[in-house]
């Protein structure tokens, strides 16, 4: 991936996720060790289509204080290209007018306060603690785009633990230990979803 800042994603699994176009996939579930990138990946990929005066992400975290550290890390990396943090809750505003908000999953309640949005990028990061599916599919609703040169997409990272690890598995046809892609398409709307996995070996910053 090609951006105006001066991160660059290491070789391997952490480049391939961020080649995974919404054409191939809507839902892209990058997931496995901590310390293998997943949060940087997350980040440069909502870079995507920001030129874009409409465009509109949402970053999902658990809980608040989460949050804090997913902003503190954002506002270092999209300095270089004119994102600025302001408000509360916090968002990353863009020059060209594109926004990233944020939100957080702290009761069943919360999902449905973004019914009705339309953001083009939504990231859940802490995936498996979403509890039930049906949560996640709330979710899912607002991630769409009427916009013909933006195309929706969602990407969810997290480890293998939290109370919705066993929905999460099913819906991704995880069996063991993966150490590939596993491609599945959705029984109900035909869309393609992949799981890539993330080791701690993928990240040269931290694995040597």
């Amino acid at each position: 991936m090609e951006t105006k800042t001066a991160w660059r994603p290491h070789p391997g699994r952490q480049e391939y996720v961020l080649t995974i176009s919404p054409d191939e996939a809507y839902e892209i579930f990058y997931g496995g060790a901590r310390g293998g990138g997943k949060t940087d990946a997350g980040m440069a990929w909502l870079l995507y289509d920001h030129e874009h005066p409409l465009y509109r992400a949402l970053v999902i975290r658990k809980n608040a204080d989460d949050l804090r550290d997913w902003i503190d890390r954002a506002e270092r990396f999209y300095k270089p290209v004119g994102g600025m943090v302001v408000g509360n809750p916090p968002e990353v505003r863009f020059p060209e007018g594109s926004v990233i908000r944020t939100g957080h999953l702290k009761d069943d309640k919360a999902y449905s306060k973004y019914q009705g949005h339309e953001y083009h990028r939504m990231l859940i990061e802490e995936f498996p603690h979403i509890a039930t599916e049906n949560n996640y599919k709330k979710l899912l609703g607002s991630c769409r785009s009427t916009i013909p040169a933006i195309k929706s997409q969602v990407m969810v990272n997290g480890n293998p633990d939290g109370p919705g690890f066993n929905w999460v598995k099913k819906r991704w046809n995880l069996q063991g230990i993966p150490m590939n892609p596993i491609w599945t398409t959705d029984e109900d709307t035909g869309l393609k979803r992949v799981f890539v996995p993330a080791r701690i070996q993928d990240n040269p910053t931290l694995y040597k």
